[in-house]
């Protein structure tokens, strides 16, 4: 059997109305993803490409790890931080904001240029209080504003209880 899934649209209202109540969700972030901790910090030689000669070195974290943009707060395992691509691959993430809700993903790719990134593999959605309000594969994540926002995806509601 299957569960209706529902595209992220249909839960907009859902989301936009959480996130009008507070006024600093809406305001911009500055949109600089910030390391707030890592246990462990190691330089990777970045991969060779054509036509690119001075390569930055790559950075991974690992053991508890914390990135903040805005009033969002990314805790995860570890992370890649492809320097010369502008992206940082987050694993094992959760994602939390103090006036919104809480994604956890196994994976996070987050694009320093677009201010967004990609939530990706056992998405979980969860409200302050604590309830699912669904899951997903692959939900879009914005950091634009102080709090982020929840963009295309199918995400399943959680089946009622019986």
């Amino acid at each position: 059997h299957s569960f209706p899934t529902r595209r992220s649209s249909d839960l907009l209202p859902l989301l936009s109305n959480a996130q009008d109540t507070k006024k600093d969700t809406n305001k911009d972030s500055d949109g600089k993803l910030e390391l707030v901790h890592a246990d462990n910090t190691v330089k990777v030689p970045a991969e060779k490409k054509e036509g690119k000669r001075h390569q930055k070195d790559n950075i991974k974290y690992s053991g508890k790890v914390q990135f903040k943009i805005g009033n969002n707060v990314i805790n995860c395992d570890s992370a890649m931080d492809l320097v010369n691509d502008d992206l940082v691959t987050a694993y094992n993430v959760t994602i939390t904001n103090p006036e919104y809700f809480t994604t956890k993903a196994d994976e996070l790719n987050y694009n320093r240029g677009t201010i967004s990134g990609t939530a990706t593999k056992n998405v979980t959605i969860t409200a302050l209080n604590g309830s699912i309000i669904g899951t997903s594969e692959s939900v879009e994540v914005d950091f634009k504003k102080m709090a982020y926002r929840i963009g295309m995806g199918n995400i399943t509601p959680p089946s009622p209880a019986k």
